[in-house]
Order: structure tokens, then C-alpha cells, then sequence
């Protein structure tokens, strides 16, 4: 089976990859979703900001995440150079914390 990658991307020099499988959990806050990672260096955190329904999101999210793996294995959770999004509630991304 091809390893699963997310991909983060908030200006045109600052992106992120991480392993699906280094993602511990996705926390639903006010108007955000906390993406949660495992790291060599500790644990970072990605935020991405969701214009509507938080709870829609993740489900949508999952639904996403759940389907078949793209040829590349690498799925674009945010894009905001590009204005790609895994779920249509997704607006923006930060930084890597």
C-alpha cells in the first residue's frame, strides 16, 4: 500500500509534508481545525481556518482522507498559494508550530 502524505501550503516558500500516519488527532476549535503531528523533533501543529460548520469539516475530512489514495499519494489538505482545499469549508492555513 503507497504511504498517504498531507500537504500544507501558506505562502509560496513556507509549505508543509507530513505521514497520515504521524497525524495523532484533529481538534474542531472556534472557525479552526487543529491538525495534531508526531515528529522527530516533538509534536507540531498545523491550523487551518474553515469558513463555516467545524463539525462538517471533519466529517468531510474523513470522508476525504478515507477515499482511495491519489496516484501521487499526496493529499492537499491547504493550499493557499494555489487556493486548493481537501474540504470546501477550508479557507486558509498557518504556519507549523
Amino acid at each position: 500500500m503507497k504511504e498517504k502524505y498531507l500537504f500544507f501550503q501558506n505562502t509560496a516558500n513556507d509549505c508543509m509534508i507530513y505521514p497520515l500516519k504521524n497525524l495523532e488527532s484533529v481538534e474542531a476549535g472556534s472557525g479552526t481545525l487543529t491538525f495534531q503531528f508526531d515528529t522527530i523533533s516533538g509534536e507540531d501543529s498545523v491550523i487551518v481556518t474553515c469558513a463555516g460548520d467545524e463539525h462538517r469539516s471533519l466529517v468531510d475530512l474523513a470522508t476525504f482522507l478515507g477515499g482511495p489514495v491519489h496516484n501521487d499519494g499526496v493529499y492537499v489538505i491547504a493550499d493557499d498559494v494555489n487556493d486548493v482545499y481537501a474540504v470546501s469549508g477550508f479557507t486558509a492555513v498557518g504556519v507549523a508550530s
